[in-house]
């Protein structure tokens, strides 16, 4: 079965297999070119939406990929292997969908999870005049982000970590870490000083491709949380909570709450979840991330800060900078036939019942 399936090896690779089918089911492709930043490859990057249904429809599903860069391979192999398998003909009637890949280009095209200003844009949300608090995180900083990677600094530092996860137990240790953190402009989940472009263009497409739309059902695709190819439906939205009750009734019980602590994922600032609902306003906003486990939670950590170091504090000659690059794709993209097999059964799974409800 994974032979029928497309899940690329790179971002350019990514971007033109999804143009091209797109381009195949007769859509129309839009693309936002990032000012200024070149990826890996020394070539432009962008966010491209494509769309199909009705143009000025009431109800829309809008489909999202790579906005931890890094995470692209997964929900860049959904969109394009969906739109190979005539996604675009099964809109029901009255509605639309739309398709947006790449939401950060930089982080995949350089595989990181974070953008060309080393931040997290589903953590960037946020009044950066006034960004939230985390004193948990500003505790920990030195030990969440080391500036030395060698063996006894590394192991000093994961100790700093448990001894707090021993003290006020491991998943306020997560939260801590993952939360969002806006003091640290070298450190890991950091939420960013300024509005950044990725969400600024989600911003465009919303008013440029569902200015009509009144309900509006989002899946943004995710992995590195959870059991190997094991997935999770994962809401902000409070149990009892109207959006919540949505997603329930598309998606049954694998809709757990981030907000009542039922979810693997922390509860986080300034999301792309937040973003849409203030910018939805009164109109109706069913918004869930597909999280797909990758590799043990440990492994997945060491990868990230590993490669937050690579980015802010190896010297100009470190000689191991292409292992952590291997490290953290693999962390987040296992490139294993078994893999790609469970996680795009979740993926086309959560997709036909999102259509299913418009």
């Amino acid at each position: 079965m994974t032979s029928t399936l497309f899940f690329p090896d790179h971002y350019r690779a990514a971007r033109t297999a999804f143009i091209a089918a797109a381009e195949a089911a007769e859509l129309g492709v839009t693309s936002r070119l990032l000012p200024g930043i070149k990826g890996h490859d020394g070539a432009p990057l962008f966010l491209d939406t494509a769309w199909a249904g009705r143009r000025d429809a009431r109800s829309a599903l809008l489909l999202i990929s790579g906005t931890h860069g890094v995470e692209g391979y997964f929900g860049s192999g959904i969109q394009t292997t969906l739109l190979r398998e005539g996604l675009a003909a099964r809109v029901p009637a009255g509605s639309k969908l739309v398709l947006l890949h790449a939401l950060n280009p930089y982080g995949f095209s350089f595989d990181r999870r974070v953008n060309e200003d080393n931040a997290d844009i589903n953590r960037n949300f946020v009044d950066h005049t006034q960004p939230p608090a985390n004193q948990d995180y500003d505790l920990l900083a030195d030990a969440a982000a080391p500036r030395d990677i060698s063996p006894d600094a590394f192991a000093a530092a994961n100790r700093v970590l448990a001894a707090f996860g021993a003290k006020h137990g491991s998943f306020t240790l997560q939260a801590a870490l993952s939360r969002g953190q806006y003091r640290h402009p070298d450190g890991i989940y950091y939420g960013g000083a300024k509005l950044s472009w990725s969400l600024r263009m989600l911003k465009d497409v919303l008013d440029e491709e569902l200015k009509d739309v009144e309900r509006l059902i989002v899946i943004d695709f995710h992995t590195g949380l959870g059991e190997y190819g094991a997935a999770e439906i994962i809401t902000e939205a409070q149990s009892g909570s109207a959006a919540f009750d949505r997603a329930r009734r598309i998606w049954g019980t694998s809709v757990l709450s981030t907000a009542d602590g039922q979810s693997l994922s922390a509860h986080l600032h300034g999301t792309i979840d937040s973003a849409m609902a203030a910018w939805m306003g009164t109109r109706s906003l069913t918004f869930v991330a597909l999280e797909v486990g990758t590799e043990p939670v440990a492994a997945v950590f060491e990868a990230l800060r590993k490669d937050n170091w690579l980015c802010c504090h190896a010297p100009a000659d470190y000689p191991h900078g292409a292992d952590i690059k291997r490290q953290i794709r693999d962390a987040f993209y296992p490139d294993r036939e078994d893999w790609k097999a469970m996680v795009w059964a979740h993926g086309q799974a959560v997709v036909a019942r999102a259509l299913a409800a418009l």
